[in-house]
Parts: structure tokens; C-alpha cells; sequence
């Protein structure tokens, strides 16, 4: 049952009719349309659509720009929005059509290359990552840049000093000082040696006090806060602990490790690797020490989060989303269960989440026609977290506690279903079709495990088994 705060209650009134591949980005507007940017095919497509208008109950807005030059980040700038679009980005109205004004793809002196992340300042002056060709021989601008700065006409700053390194800077994030924290391939930057996540300051000059001695991977998101510290979400390692890979973490000041927070564990259960394999790539900062962390995953410290979780100030998963979630979406052989973001709506009464997957599940209602783009109820979780109770399964395991063998039996037989086994960190131990209402366990070593049901749906039961 859900706790009385009824926070992220599934919208059962909005449901997107989108076919096909993911949705990247989303930009809800004050009359309750959404603007969604991504690589979306619609019933009758042909062709891919980067960009597209949702109603309030999630169908397509006819009137909105047949092509949009979209398809990353989407950023409101008055009465108009700037898009990650390829390697670089575009600047359009709210109906879908482009901002002749700002001309990136045109402007002298600058060729995009390799996409990266952006930010747009007040005044539309935008920040670009990324790895792009400059050849402003006048100023000695030549070559590769990572940071490169643009007048809010999409013409290149040649009143700034753009930065370089020996990579690319793929995500960044301004903090509170005006500093950046970024992340790429760089193992040099600005001159100096670099970790491969790394800050610099308000021009772009590498801040060499700074130090995380992350030497391999990189960071998707970040969450500073305002005492210094930084949460990073991606999958990356540190140079004194080379075994170690983190998904989410928390640095302190000065970059190194916060002793104080233990890193969750996340796991893809029964996701396979896809294209992407395990990937944490957004955070949500919801107030009081929580984050919202989102990505390609299924378990977090062995306790089942479809794509979404919620984690407290030391590192410990909370009960908000408990077996809650996005099902599994197949396109070209790949296998995905991938939230991209949450965002409040104009009046924060609702969530939107977003990704790649098919189906919802919000503890109480599992929806199956949830596609791409789902709506939450808001709620306010300040003293209540949600408590699912588990719905009486269609299945029993006995003997349980057992000491090694044990057996499964099933009220009813599905078609084509598949019983798991997981060990406590939510790793596959055991894969059986089942072929019968009982199927027979054995279990070579003690522990505690979860007993799984999945067929073409999704997961329909959960047992606990203990073995002595």
C-alpha cells in the first residue's frame, strides 16, 4: 500500500503512443504540454522525429513543427528553446520552429565534431563541451577545443579563451562559485595534467588544486551541494582503488572521496548488457539529503529499483520506489529498462520521467501501456516514505528455510516464463525455464536469495528463500 504522502503515484490519464527508440530530454510547458526531444518514431512515422509536442494526456500535438532540430538537452530561454541537436545544437520557438537568428551550423570559424553537454546564460551567451574544429587564426584559435563559448547569436565568442585539452569533455556542470566540474577522455587539459573528472574555473582554466584521481570512466551527472561537496553518477574508477567501480558517488571540497557516504550497488538483474551494459546517468536533487539517481538498472544494494531509486544522505536506500519501476523495452536485439531524468512540471504538482523502456510500476498499479514518457503525481515525502506491500504471490517455495534443495510451485503455469534466483546483491545465481506448475531448486551454498517468476510481461512473482 502506499504511505498517505501519495508521491509518485502513476498518472494513468497520460500515455504517450510513442513506437520507438528513447527520449532523451523534456521541457514542460505552463499549459501542461510537454516538449520532448529524443529519436522517436509515432504510429505512421517513416522516418525518425528528434522532436516532438505531447497534450496533457500524452498523444502527439499535431501543430507543433513536423521537423524539429532536436534530439539532446533541451533548455528554456524565454520565449524560446535551445536543443542539443547532432554534434552541436539549435535555438527554436515553442511551436518547433527554428530560431533563424542563432546560427551555429553557419557561424565562421567554428565546426562542431564531437557533441558534448552546453549551457545558456542569461543573456543566451552559450558554453559548449564536447571535442569541435576552431580555426580563428586571427586570435590563434586552431584545432581541437573542448570549452568553447558563443554569442547568443551562435557566433563564436572571440572575446573569450577557449580551452583544449587532449580529449573530449563530454558533461559538465556549473557550480555554485561559478567553477565547472567536468568529465571526458582528457588526460591533459589546459596545459596540465588532468583526472578524468576534473574542475575548472569561471574561464575555463584548469583548476590544478583540485584532485578526484578518477584514471579511467567517466561521469554522466553531477549534484553539487552547497557546502563543496559533489555527487557523481557514471561509472568510473579511482587510481587508488583500480578494482573498485563506482556508479554513484559523493567528493568532498577538494575532490577526494567522501568517507562518509557508501557507494550503492547497482545491478542489472535481468536487463542484459545492451548497448550501454549497467549505466547510472541522472540525479535529482529532492531536499533533505535525498537524491533521485535514475539509469539502466534493476537491483540497488540487492533491494529491486527498476531505473529509479532513492538514496539518503550516507549512502543507504530508501523505501521511496521500493519494487517500483520501468518494464523492459527490446528494440533491434537490445534490451533496456532506462530512465534518462525527472522533472517537476510547471506547478510541481506532477513528475515527468523519461527514457527507454515499456510499462510502469508504481507498487500498486503496473501499467503496461506506459511508453517513453510517464507522469507522477507530485505528493510531498517529507515524513513518509512508500511502503509496498507485496500482493499474495501466485507461487509458494517450501521447504523454506531449506538446506540445499527446495521446491517451486506455481498456482498457474505461464507461457514461456523463466524462474531466477538471485544472491543478496542481486546477481543471477540461477536460470530455469519452467516447464511445469513444480520445478526443483538446488542451492549449493547458504545464504539469503530472491526467487524470481518473469514472463514476456514482466517480473510476476518474488519469493524469499532462505538457505541454512
Amino acid at each position: 500500500m502506499l504511505a498517505t504522502a501519495q508521491s509518485f503515484v502513476l498518472d494513468t490519464a497520460f500515455r504517450t503512443n510513442i513506437e520507438s527508440e528513447y527520449v532523451n530530454s523534456i521541457l514542460p510547458l505552463a499549459d501542461g504540454t510537454v516538449i520532448i526531444s529524443g529519436r522517436m518514431k509515432f504510429p505512421g512515422d517513416m522516418s525518425f522525429r528528434s522532436g516532438a509536442l505531447l497534450n496533457l494526456d500524452g498523444t502527439r500535438n499535431l501543430s507543433f513543427a513536423d521537423v524539429a532540430y532536436m534530439g539532446g538537452k533541451l533548455t528554456r530561454w524565454n520565449d524560446r528553446v535551445y536543443a542539443g541537436n547532432g554534434p552541436g545544437m539549435r535555438r527554436q520557438f515553442l511551436n518547433g520552429t527554428l530560431d533563424l537568428s542563432f546560427d551555429m551550423v553557419n557561424a565562421p570559424y567554428f565546426s562542431a565534431l564531437q557533441g558534448g553537454d552546453y549551457l545558456v546564460y542569461p543573456d543566451g551567451r552559450v558554453l559548449m563541451s564536447g571535442a569541435h574544429t576552431l580555426s580563428d587564426t586571427v586570435r590563434g584559435f586552431e584545432g581541437l577545443y573542448n570549452l568553447i563559448w558563443f554569442s547568443n547569436q551562435g557566433y563564436l565568442d572571440t572575446t573569450r579563451t577557449h580551452r583544449k585539452g587532449n580529449g573530449a569533455v563530454y558533461a559538465f556542470k556549473e557550480l555554485g562559485n561559478g567553477q565547472f566540474i567536468c568529465s571526458g577522455t582528457c588526460t591533459q587539459f589546459d596545459g596540465h595534467p588532468c583526472d578524468k573528472i576534473f574542475k575548472v574555473n569561471a574561464d575555463g582554466a584548469l583548476d590544478t588544486i583540485y584532485h578526484t584521481g578518477v584514471n579511467w570512466g567517466e561521469a554522466d551527472d553531477y549534484l553539487p551541494l552547497e557546502d563543496g561537496r559533489i555527487y557523481f553518477a557514471g561509472n568510473f574508477r579511482r587510481a587508488v582503488a583500480p578494482e573498485d567501480t563506482l556508479k554513484l558517488a559523493r567528493f568532498l571540497a577538494d575532490g577526494s572521496l567522501d568517507p562518509s557516504f557508501a557507494s550503492p550497488h547497482f545491478t542489472l538483474g535481468v536487463l542484459p548488457g545492451g548497448l550501454y551494459g549497467m549505466s547510472l546517468s541522472r540525479l535529482h536533487d529532492r531536499g533533505q539529503g535525498r537524491i533521485i539517481a535514475m539509469g539502466n538498472f534493476q537491483y540497488v544494494n540487492g533491494l529491486p529499483r527498476r531505473g529509479i531509486c532513492m538514496i539518503d544522505s550516507t549512502g543507504a536506500v530508501m523505501d521511496v520506489f521500493d519494487d517500483c519501476g520501468v518494464g523492459p523495452y527490446v528494440y533491434q536485439n537490445s534490451t533496456y529498462g532506462w530512465l534518462n531524468g525527472i522533472m517537476p512540471d510547471a506547478d510541481s504538482t506532477h513528475y515527468y520521467i523519461w527514457g527507454a523502456y515499456n510499462g510502469y510500476d508504481d507498487g500498486t498499479t503496473n501499467d503496461l501501456l506506459q511508453r517513453f514518457v510517464t507522469r507522477l503525481h507530485g505528493g510531498d515525502i517529507s515524513t513518509a516514505a512508500h511502503t509496498h506491500a507485496v500482493p499474495e504471490a501466485p507461487m509458494s517455495v517450501y521447504p523454506n528455510p531449506t538446506s540445499g534443495a527446495c521446491t517451486v510451485a506455481l498456482e498457474a503455469l505461464p507461457r514461456n516464463a523463466t524462474l531466477v534466483v538471485r544472491d543478496a546483491l542481486g546477481r543471477e545465481v540461477q536460470r530455469n525455464n519452467v516447464t511445469d506448475h513444480y520445478t526443483t531448486l538446488t542451492m549449493a551454498h547458504s545464504g539469503v536469495y530472491s526467487v524470481e517468476v518473469w514472463d514476456a510481461r514482466g517480473r510476476m512473482a518474488t519469493e524469499r528463500l532462505v538457505v541454512e
